[in-house]
C-alpha cells in the first residue's frame, strides 16, 4: 500500500513537473548522493579524517568486547566448580562489565554519528549547490535521489552520479579558493 501510494505520488508529481516546464521536453535524471559524497576528493578526506580520529576509541572498545567475551567462556568453564554465592557474585560481574560495554559501544556510536555528521554537513551543502547549479545548467527537470528501497531502477543513461562527483571537487576547489 505504501509503495502505491508513493507511486501515485511521484507519477503525480512528475505530470505537475511536465505541465509546468509547458509542453517542453522533461529531462530525469537521478543520481546516489552516498556515493556522490563518498567518492569525492573532500568526502575521502573527511572520511579519512573521521577513521583516523576514531580508531584508537574503537580499537579501545574491540579490546573490551574481548575481553569480555573470554571473561564469559571463563566463567562458563568454571560455573559448575563454583559456590552459589561465588556463582552470583561472577554473574553480577559480569552483567555489569557487560553493561558497560554496551554504554560504552553506544557512546562510541553516538560519538561517531555527530562527529560524521559535522565533519559531512558542509561537504552535503556544497552537494546541494553544485547539484542545482548542474541541472540549471543542463535543463535537468526532475532530479531524483537513488535510496536503497526507494529506487529500484535508474536507466544508467540517466544516471548523473559520476557527473556530479565531478561537479562537487568542482564546486569544493572554488568553494576552498574564495
Amino acid at each position: 500500500m505504501r509503495k502505491f501510494l508513493a507511486l501515485a505520488l511521484f507519477l503525480f508529481l512528475l505530470q505537475s513537473v511536465a505541465f509546468a516546464a509547458g509542453a517542453g521536453p522533461v529531462k530525469i535524471a537521478a543520481f546516489d548522493p552516498n556515493e556522490a559524497v563518498k567518492n569525492s576528493e573532500p568526502g575521502a578526506e573527511a572520511i579519512k579524517q573521521l577513521e583516523a580520529k576514531l580508531k584508537p576509541e574503537s580499537d579501545k572498545i574491540e579490546r573490551e568486547r574481548k575481553e569480555f567475551i573470554k571473561l564469559q567462556e571463563n566463567f562458563q568453564k568454571q560455573a559448575f566448580g563454583l559456590a552459589p554465592d561465588a556463582r552470583q557474585d561472577k554473574e553480577r560481574e559480569l552483567r555489569r562489565k557487560e553493561f558497560e560495554l554496551t554504554e560504552n559501544m553506544r557512546r562510541f556510536q553516538n560519538a561517531a554519528n555527530r562527529e560524521q555528521s559535522s565533519k559531512l554537513s558542509e561537504i552535503e551543502r556544497v552537494l546541494g549547490e553544485a547539484v542545482r547549479d548542474y541541472c540549471a545548467k543542463n535543463g535537468v527537470t526532475l532530479l531524483i535521489a537513488k535510496v536503497p528501497g526507494i529506487t529500484y531502477y535508474v536507466e544508467p543513461s540517466s544516471d548523473i552520479t559520476k557527473i556530479v562527483t565531478l561537479e562537487l571537487n568542482k564546486a569544493w576547489h572554488k568553494r576552498s579558493a574564495k
